[in-house]
């Protein structure tokens, strides 16, 4: 059990998590696109029948490739060390594909096997596979600056270096200056989008947690608690934990209303559940307000734990009462107490209106005291 949350959870490590989830989706399948490629280009060029062996181990590492990519799964939390590992193992497998297909590129433009419309087939395809690099893998520029330099680099520099192949080395220049200026561009967008969804999930979590919590005190409302003690009860009938429900009323609160106004009266119910916080931590507790003075507690500790630090509550009250504008506030309260009893209870409300008969009972033995439901 878990007092509401304060702040949302970090985005640094939300954001990192993403951008691996992301990386992953768009890659899994991404690696058996080159062996692919290769199984069409090198069918056209007869390549198994000039250098089957060849031939053979290169579609060997594009498979190995793919299957490396597919079964490297991101972590399934949001853990920011785990994701940073994964993120440097990942940057060693990615580029092996593009490394590859760099390999068959410059064979095909140097090998005079490879016939000049087959070697501009292999062309396009190193133009397109750049292209999926480029705006794919921008949820990690340097992914995708390694990938695309990768195929385009040594590319270039054959054609440079060929003076029969001026024209085309000039135009695969200009599509390298225009993927440099698409990558610049949509690794902008894909930024905008993940804080564009940072800020949906810090909304989204903001009103999670007012939906669940007392404005004026900040524990949890009523409706959270009924829910939380619908599950225990679930879990005790199913042979889970037992647990124990407390309800707490402070004593002639209306007269602390009357007497001193409504602002000392909010002041009190927040000075009250500071004290229960402390009195029942989380996590083996819930604390809620259920409405007007009244508290209640879900607690997985012993019983007699649970009935001592009642006990230990309401003498602190006495002992030190709340302080409300610099002045003392003396308040007392009445408790009421149950174990859950599948066989007593039955269910969540049963134990609940026992343990409201016990805190009746409190206040009809005089009040500033704990009653249990026995």
């Amino acid at each position: 059990m878990t007092r509401p949350a304060s702040a949302a959870a970090d985005p640094r490590a939300w954001r990192l998590a993403q951008v691996v989830r992301d990386t992953y989706e768009r890659s899994k399948l991404a690696g058996f696109l080159y062996l692919f490629g290769w199984a069409v280009v090198g069918w056209l060029a007869g390549a198994h029948q000039f250098a089957p062996w060849p031939s053979l181990a290169m579609a060997g590492v594009f498979l190995v490739v793919g299957v490396l990519r597919l079964v490297m799964r991101p972590p399934a939390a949001e853990d920011a060390a785990a994701n940073q590992r994964w993120l440097r193992h990942y940057a060693l497998v990615l580029p092996l594909a593009p490394l590859a297909w760099s390999g068959v590129q410059g064979w095909m433009l140097l090998d005079p096997r490879f016939s000049p419309e087959l070697r501009m087939v292999s062309l396009i395809a190193t133009i397109g596979y750049a292209t999926v690099f480029v705006n794919v893998y921008t949820t990690v520029r340097r992914f995708a600056v390694v990938g695309a330099s990768l195929l385009f680099v040594p590319t270039l520099v054959i054609l440079w270096l060929d003076p029969g192949q001026r024209a085309l080395a000039v135009a695969m220049t200009f599509y390298a200056v225009y993927l440099v200026g698409a990558l610049l561009r949509t690794h902008a967008e894909y930024r905008r989008r993940l804080e564009l969804d940072i800020a949906l999930r810090e909304q989204r979590d903001l009103f999670e947690g007012l939906s669940r919590t007392d404005a004026l005190t900040g524990v949890y409302n009523r409706r959270h608690f009924g829910a939380r003690l619908e599950q225990l009860t679930a879990s005790a009938r199913g042979g889970g934990p037992g647990f124990t429900l407390l309800l707490l009323d402070i004593d002639h609160f209306k007269q602390v209303n009357d007497r001193h106004g409504h602002g000392v009266g909010d002041a009190c119910l927040q000075g009250l559940a500071a004290r229960l916080q402390s009195a029942f931590p989380a996590p083996r507790a819930l604390l809620a307000r259920l409405g007007g003075e009244e508290f209640g507690v879900l607690s997985e500790d012993a019983h007699e734990q649970v009935a001592e630090a009642a006990q230990a509550l309401r003498r602190d009250l006495a002992a030190r009462p709340l302080v409300v504008d610099g002045c003392p506030l003396a308040i007392t309260v009445s408790i009421g107490i149950g174990r859950f009893g599948p066989q007593r209870h039955g269910d969540a409300d049963g134990l609940y209106r026992a343990v409201d008969r016990a805190l009746y009972a409190a206040k009809d033995e005089g009040r500033d005291r704990v009653a249990v439901d026995a």
